[in-house]
């Protein structure tokens, strides 16, 4: 979660600092349960002989933008199709906190994919350097394993430094990571999974208010809706 909000940060989705902010609150569902995490993690579960819903609040800071997880599992006979257009967060006025575009996500990983793709580039270009210093020693009689050189290049003649980089340790792995998380439309078989992390834009009005305001989160599943009671919390 917290790669996410980062994510959103960096790819410049974040407006500057503004003093105080908004938590999200579960409260008890009705005929669920609420459990209590660490550092304000909470999540509420309803389960019916068709659906098993698991919301959950990350306790993080909403300023103007937010996120909350939704999964849902299909315990009935239908497929039924979910995705951010089965979420909606809806306050007491009948503000709704509508979901954040993908292309503003889409805009920042291709940002992040190209930095990648330069890094492999230069991955690839020390491997071949090196490989050529390795063959140069080799030429004048050193040995392959005469000094950390030679050992650095036999490791690039056989191609292990450019293939062997993982990728988390490329610029943004972690961002893209993150965007692989958010909740996409599918189809949901019976016996099957499926959610992610629903981000949300939080409009200046409804932040200048600076006071708690009820807060409703509707989950779809086919034919049947679900309501979990919250409070966008001032804090």
């Amino acid at each position: 979660m917290k790669h996410l909000l980062i994510c959103a940060a960096a790819l410049g989705l974040a407006s500057p600092a503004l003093a105080g902010s908004y938590r999200i609150v579960l409260s008890q569902p009705a005929g669920g349960k609420l459990l209590r995490g660490h550092a304000g993690v909470q999540a509420a579960d309803e389960i019916n002989s068709n659906v098993l819903i698991r919301l959950i609040s990350p306790g993080n800071e909403v300023k103007d933008r937010g996120t909350v997880r939704v999964l849902v599992f299909n315990y009935g006979p239908r497929t039924f199709d979910f995705g951010p257009d089965q979420v909606k967060l809806r306050l007491a006025d009948g503000t709704v906190l509508h979901p954040t575009p993908f292309e503003k996500f889409d805009k920042g990983r291709n940002v992040i994919e190209r930095a990648q793709r330069e890094a492999k580039a230069v991955n690839l270009q020390n491997s071949e350097v090196l490989a050529s210093l390795a063959q140069e020693s080799a030429a004048a009689g050193g040995s392959p394993s005469s000094g950390p050189t030679a050992t650095m290049g036999s490791s690039a003649n056989s191609g292990e430094l450019a293939s062997t980089t993982a990728d988390q340790d490329l610029p943004g792995a972690n961002l893209v990571d993150a965007l692989d998380q958010l909740l996409v439309p599918l189809s949901v078989g019976p016996r099957q999974a499926w959610g992610g992390y629903y981000v949300f834009d939080l409009p200046k009005t409804v932040f200048d208010r600076k006071a708690d305001q009820p807060l409703t989160v509707i989950v779809a599943t086919g034919s049947e809706k679900h309501e979990f009671p919250a409070t966008l919390h001032w804090k």
